[in-house]
């Protein structure tokens, strides 16, 4: 887990209706938390622990705790299952990714390790990126050069590159991907995408962008739909799965089984009093509504049996999406071990890809390391992680963007940051002096997970200049 800091002298706080409350140890992984943070902390450790470890909800409730803290604690739990309602890690995510690793490892060490240089041009980034990695060495750590910019990759800028590269694919101009109507705000292949040339090139090109930030420790910034990760696994879509998409509809639908399971008499005469048929209605993204036969002739037969309508549904839904998956897996098993790959599951591949959801401000100071004069202990470290602790999630995502080149956490926490190398790199933070004549700004060399801050002399300077990182990404490196 890295090494653990000393603890810092205590401070005056402020009084509470109960003392025990300032800190508690979370009941998923027995870290001590300042109260101000559980909520964020228990969210993080739900979504990376609890199908790991196989503990259940009712494990969670300790009579000694408050019961502020059993609601905060059962309230996150809702709501993972509310979101999450089939996640289920296996056990032995770690050695499964231990062993994809290794074997990556073997195939780069065979094709001969070195580097392949990618001269691109931002302003036209993505057709810069297709021609520049049509016949690229894959096995081989790619480095980025942006024309016309300074920087020197030493990681941070290839992190910065599947940042820009994603954020494009995912962008209004292409319209390859929507967000899906369902409540994770992920992003689904748009399904009134044409079936030609143009869009399975770029299709490949996520496949193969995919398996690179496996085969480099990138996390991804966009948010791929689970039905995504779950196609390219080829794993069985079931009807659950239909939350991920619509979760109105999947609702809809749901109620209506446990209403006809109640009443297996009365179920022909609730079906026909629906009028339901054959035909569902899809939005495209200009909102128009646009409407398909799951059945020749499917606007004129009425559904008298709703397992049957939910699997032709389903039917349905893969047909929209496999012609473009296909090509997205033809790139991506191209270069992934395949034994290796499916014995993921699509719960752990986004995880690999996507790294955590929450950033847990407690977790990222657990694992930061100072150069001195800096301390914990030191009056502009206090303010730092004070002004941190009141940001909010977007916030927090841009400012560790602009630290690391990364908006989302690994898998394993914070403790898991990798520098350059592809060793643990802890986020670290250096002393810059303060010059009362210019401006002072927060420096950044993501490549070491490392930021310069000016030893401010008073706290709303130092808030002015995070809050001019956190308030959005920053575009383009200088030297680092």
């Amino acid at each position: 887990m890295g090494e653990k800091h000393s603890k810092p002298k205590k401070e005056k706080k402020k009084k509470t209706k109960n003392k025990n409350l300032e800190r508690v140890n979370c009941p998923l992984c027995n870290k001590s938390i300042d109260i101000k943070f559980i909520n964020s902390h228990t969210k993080s450790c739900i979504y990376t622990i609890i199908g790991i470890s196989n503990i259940k909800p009712c494990d969670f409730y300790f009579p000694s705790f408050d019961n502020q803290l059993n609601e905060i604690i059962f309230n996150n739990i809702l709501e993972y299952e509310k979101n999450e309602p089939n996640i289920l890690l296996d056990k032995g995510i770690e050695d499964k990714i231990n062993e994809l690793k290794i074997e990556l490892t073997e195939k780069k060490i065979k094709n001969g390790e070195g580097q392949v240089r990618i001269n691109l041009n931002r302003d036209d980034l993505l057709n810069d990126t297709l021609k520049k990695t049509e016949n690229i060495d894959f096995y081989k750590d790619w480095t980025i050069k942006y024309n016309k910019e300074e920087g020197i990759d030493a990681g941070g800028l290839l992190r910065d590159f599947f940042t820009n590269i994603f954020q494009i694919l995912e962008g209004d101009d292409l319209k390859l991907f929507i967000q899906s109507d369902s409540n994770d705000f992920s992003y689904i292949l748009n399904p009134f995408l044409f079936h030609n040339e143009e869009t399975f090139k770029y299709c490949r090109l996520i496949g193969l962008l995919l398996g690179k930030a496996i085969m480099q420790n990138i996390t991804i910034n966009i948010c791929f739909n689970k039905l995504i990760y779950k196609m390219i696994l080829c794993e069985k879509i079931e009807f659950e799965d239909l939350i991920f998409i619509d979760s109105q509809l999947y609702k809809s639908l749901n109620n209506l089984k446990e209403s006809l399971k109640y009443n297996d008499d009365d179920n022909f005469n609730i079906l026909k009093d629906l009028d339901l048929n054959y035909v569902i209605e899809m939005k495209d993204i200009n909102n128009r509504i646009h409407s398909f036969e799951l059945v020749k002739n499917g606007r004129n037969m009425n559904v008298e049996n709703l397992d049957d309508f939910i699997e032709k549904r389903i039917k349905f839904l893969i047909g929209i999406y496999e012609p473009f998956i296909k090509e997205i897996r033809s790139t991506f098993y191209k270069y992934m071990p395949v034994d290796k790959i499916k014995c993921l599951n699509s719960n752990e591949l986004e995880l690999l890809l996507n790294g955590r959801p929450f950033i847990d401000c407690d977790e990222w100071k657990s694992f930061t390391d100072y150069k001195e004069p800096y301390n914990e202990n030191h009056k502009v470290i206090k303010w730092f992680w004070e002004i941190l602790s009141e940001l909010s999630q977007k916030e927090l995502s841009n400012l560790l963007f602009f630290a690391t080149g990364s908006s989302r956490v690994p898998l394993g926490g914070f403790a898991d940051l990798e520098g350059n190398d592809g060793l643990i790199t802890r986020f670290t933070i250096y002393y810059l002096p303060y010059n009362s004549k210019v401006k002072n700004f927060i420096k950044a060399h993501t490549c070491f997970n490392r930021i310069e801050l000016p030893c401010f002399t008073n706290k709303k300077d130092l808030e002015n200049a995070i809050h001019f990182v956190s308030g959005s990404k920053m575009w383009g490196f200088g030297m680092e």
